[in-house]
């Protein structure tokens, strides 16, 4: 079946924003919808209601609750959006014979391992915020016959404020920031995740897969080569372990992922082309 008619939640969000355009591009009929049209807090019929409206024929489901910290304190709300919020758009889906894509997280994993995870790696969450994606998962798994979870990592795009964003305004203020050196992953950018759900969705392999730019880097390494790249210093920068960097949840050690077969990007590549169009954004509003 070739796809046509595609749901976007979260389309104000850090991913949705670059994503609804992307595939608009790519000749696709996308309905992005933000909160304020489709609440996932709201009634099991008004979604229903707001997904029949559109009959798409696949919904990539990338709303989601994401403040990691926050949810330590919010696990109610945390759980109400991304596991019972997907329960209510998985029923929306099925009423409308739609095949379901849920974006989740590296964070459903505990880091216990040292090799890229795969996607058939068994998650162990460190987090609320971990346990309420992977609910969600859960939820897909055996609710959906048609069905891609996407699990992605240490995402940042143009749209929202993010840790590569941080990292820069450290910089050109001169200001001295602690960065977790002991923690490894796979830095994404948002541009990359949006080919790579491209690729997985028109696969026609329905399953799991981990989308992620490739390399594998601590927050610390990555803030270096950030500094680098956009020819900024980096002496700003102070390396700590994470034992010393007290977070409200814990985030695994270990949390690379590997893509398999999928045409990812190198993370540098990525980076670069990011600054980019950070820069282009940044000389158009001065």
């Amino acid at each position: 079946m070739a796809l046509k008619n595609i749901l976007v939640t979260g389309a104000a969000g850090m991913l949705g924003k670059d994503l609804v355009p992307y595939l608009a591009a790519k000749g696709y009929q996308v309905h992005g919808l933000d909160r304020s049209q489709l609440d996932l807090l709201g009634t099991p019929e008004k979604i229903t209601e707001t997904v029949a409206n559109i009959a798409p024929q696949i919904i990539i489901h990338a709303a989601a609750y994401t403040d990691v910290d926050g949810a330590e304190s919010n696990r109610e709300l945390a759980m109400a959006i991304n596991k019972d919020g997907t329960r209510k758009l998985i029923e929306a889906a099925q009423a409308v014979d739609a095949i379901f894509a849920y974006i989740s997280t590296d964070y459903v994993f505990d880091g216990a391992q040292r090799t890229p995870y795969t996607p058939e790696d068994k998650p162990n969450p460190l987090s609320a915020y971990g346990w309420s994606k992977y609910y969600g998962e859960l939820l897909v798994r055996e609710q959906m016959d048609l069905f891609y979870i996407i699990r992605t990592s240490w995402l940042y795009g143009i749209h929202c404020r993010n840790f590569v964003q941080f990292v820069l305004d450290a910089a050109k203020q001169g200001r001295e920031v602690s960065i977790i050196e002991d923690q490894l992953g796979s830095p994404t950018w948002t541009g990359s995740l949006c080919n790579l759900i491209e690729q997985i969705i028109t696969s026609g392999a329905v399953g799991t897969y981990h989308a992620a730019d490739e390399g594998a880097l601590s927050r610390y390494e990555q803030a270096v080569a950030i500094c680098k790249a956009a020819g900024l210093s980096s002496d700003h920068l102070r390396p700590i372990a994470s034992r010393d960097f007290p977070q409200a949840a814990q985030r695994p050690d270990y949390s690379v992922l590997d893509t398999g077969e999928l045409a990812a990007a190198n993370w540098q590549t990525a980076l670069q082309a990011y600054l980019h169009q950070y820069m282009n954004v940044e000389s158009s509003v001065n």
